[in-house]
Formats: C-alpha cells, sequence, structure tokens
C-alpha cells in the first residue's frame, strides 16, 4: 500500500528574504557602475584644451576704444563729473549791512582724468525782498586741473542781494573734445547740439 507524498508548503518569509537579498546585490552591483567616479586617462602628448591670453598687442588694439568710451561717458554725463556748488550750500559769501553781496567764492570740482580749459559761470543775485534776480554776473575759469575741488574768488561787484545761485552755462575742454553751451540744451535733444547727433550733442573738436 503506496502512502501518499505530502507536498512541502511553501514559507512565503523565505521567498521574501530572497527578493530582499537579491534586490541589495542589483542595488550594490548598479552603484558601483554607474555612480563610481572615473579616472581620466591622458595620455602624454595629448594636447589639451587652450586658453587664450590677449597679447600686449591685443591690449593695444582696445585700448583707444576704451578711451573714447571714457570719453563720450564724460561727454554724455558731464553733471556727475564736473559741478558747482548751489544756492545755501558749498558757496561762500559775505551780505553787507547794505544788503550787497561781497567775498563770493564759487567751489568747482572737476572730476574727470583732463584738464577743462574754461569754465563759464553764471552767478544771479537775488533780491533782498521778493527772491527774484536782480542782476548777474559772468565769470570765466581756465585751466581746471583733472580731479580738483578748488573755490574760485570773484571780483566783488557789490551787488545788491542776499543769496546768489550759481550756474556754468559754458566749458570747452579739447582734451576729450567736449564742448557745453546752456543755449544749445534743448537743441541738443532735438538737432544734436555742436555734434548734430543727439546721442553725443557735446562732441566738438
Amino acid at each position: 500500500m503506496h502512502r501518499i507524498k505530502e507536498k512541502k508548503k511553501t514559507n512565503p518569509f523565505s521567498i521574501i528574504t530572497v527578493l530582499l537579498l537579491l534586490s541589495g546585490i542589483a542595488g550594490f552591483i548598479i552603484k558601483t557602475v554607474y555612480f563610481t567616479p572615473k579616472e581620466t586617462i591622458v595620455k602624454i602628448g595629448q594636447e589639451l584644451p587652450k586658453t587664450t591670453i590677449s597679447t600686449t598687442t591685443d591690449l593695444a588694439e582696445l585700448k583707444p576704444n576704451s578711451t573714447e568710451e571714457k570719453n563720450l561717458n564724460y561727454r554724455k554725463n558731464w553733471k556727475e563729473f564736473i559741478s558747482i556748488g548751489t544756492i545755501h550750500r558749498d558757496v561762500e559769501y559775505t551780505v553787507t549791512p547794505e544788503n550787497t553781496i561781497s567775498s563770493l567764492n564759487v567751489p568747482i570740482i572737476n572730476k574727470t582724468d583732463y584738464t577743462i580749459e574754461s569754465i563759464t559761470i553764471k552767478v544771479l543775485y537775488m533780491n533782498p525782498g521778493n527772491n527774484n534776480a536782480i542782476e548777474g554776473r559772468v565769470f570765466e575759469v581756465k585751466n581746471v586741473l583733472p580731479g580738483s575741488h578748488f573755490s574760485y574768488k570773484s571780483p566783488d561787484n557789490n551787488v545788491k542781494g542776499v543769496n546768489v545761485i550759481c550756474e556754468i552755462i559754458k566749458m570747452h575742454s579739447g582734451n576729450f573734445d567736449f564742448c557745453f553751451d546752456v543755449d544749445l540744451l534743448i537743441d541738443s535733444q532735438a538737432r544734436g547740439g555742436f555734434s548734430g547727433n543727439p546721442a553725443d550733442p557735446w562732441h566738438c573738436k
């Protein structure tokens, strides 16, 4: 009489353990193959990428362009580099008992790298009663040195007033081909000022 063999039951925990083991081995292999830093071997004599450094000739070619750009910046934005004191600030003067202005000192600032051959300044003397301008005087200051900040002492005129207003009305510097005239200020945007070019209206020779 033959006995019927009983089938062994499969333990599910064993299967899960085997699968986890296989997954761990596969993950280790993938990490080793794809994420391990690889060495790059360079053979002797192999040509490497080159970095180009500008030579003195290249710099010499760029220098004129840089200077011209600097000069253009001076001309277009001259108010940032050339200025004088404004009312009640920096400008020094004395008001006499007769309400006249004396000992007028006008500070002039030149932040450019060039000498400015001529700066013309207009001084308005203000009325003690209604604060309107009574009279104006024009002074020309010559050869304002680069990087300078000094006070220009104007001649005493004994003009009546209690304060003054100063403004630059004309300038010229052949060092960076610059001319300014307040009479052409409006025209500079419409017709281009001295040069005829609205993008660079104060360019002159």
